[in-house]
């Protein structure tokens, strides 16, 4: 018997690794980072199962899940929309949903039972199973993920934004260094300028001059 495959498109990479480490004796898990390639990997592979994260760059999850159902050979695959608020899927994806729905954090023991049935069946479990203590150990580990995640992120986007304060103080104390010698070289111009101005000024006075002893010789 062949091993059903899920194909899990989140952006998050530890999400998708701890995904994995929980389906992985029981699937095949193939992995996608945005909707586009989550989109090109399902064409290739044809998976059983789709695990589908609702936020994410490019396609969000509901673009990508309209873009699966356009296609013939993926539109009968069943999903799973993952997502930290119900309510916000909710505010953007129109009823009747023909997906299961998933909320973050999740009890590995749910996702797993969610797979099953939908697998068997095909149509969204009513409900999930009861969490056990092996399960509530590998939530607090994912929920310790999910934070470790987040202020990861933080930290990066707030490095970048100091970056880009160092580079944009840099291009300013630049800008005014140049200023500062353009200043001088307008200076330097404006001192050339009179100067020669009264260079030609004297020298018209002499060309005024030889001319009047040239007149005053041809007279004589």
């Amino acid at each position: 018997m062949s091993i059903s495959k899920v194909l899990v498109i989140d952006d998050s990479i530890m999400i998708r690794k701890m995904v994995k480490s929980i389906l992985a004796d029981k699937f095949e898990v193939l992995e996608a980072n945005d909707g586009m390639s989550g989109l090109d990997t399902a064409k290739k592979v044809a998976p059983n199962l789709i695990l589908l994260d609702f936020v994410m760059p490019k396609y969000n999850g509901y673009q990508t899940l309209q873009a699966l159902r356009r296609v013939d050979t993926l539109k009968d695959i069943p999903v799973i929309m993952i997502s930290g608020l119900r309510e916000q899927v909710a505010e953007n994806v129109p009823e009747p949903w023909d997906f299961d729905f998933l909320e973050k954090p999740f009890e590995p023991e749910v996702l797993i039972s969610k797979i099953d049935h939908l697998l068997h069946t095909g149509v969204p479990a009513v409900a999930g199973a009861i969490p056990t203590e092996d399960s509530r150990n590998s939530q607090r580990v994912l929920d310790r993920l999910t934070a470790t995640e987040t202020l990861l992120a933080q930290g990066i986007e707030n490095l970048i934004q100091r970056e880009v304060v160092a580079r944009i103080n840099t291009l300013s104390t630049r800008v005014q260094k140049q200023e500062a010698a353009l200043n001088i070289l307008d200076k330097k111009l404006d001192s050339i300028s009179q100067k020669l101005e009264h260079q030609n000024k004297g020298l018209m006075i002499i060309l005024r001059e030889i001319k009047a002893l040239q007149t005053q010789v041809a007279s004589k």
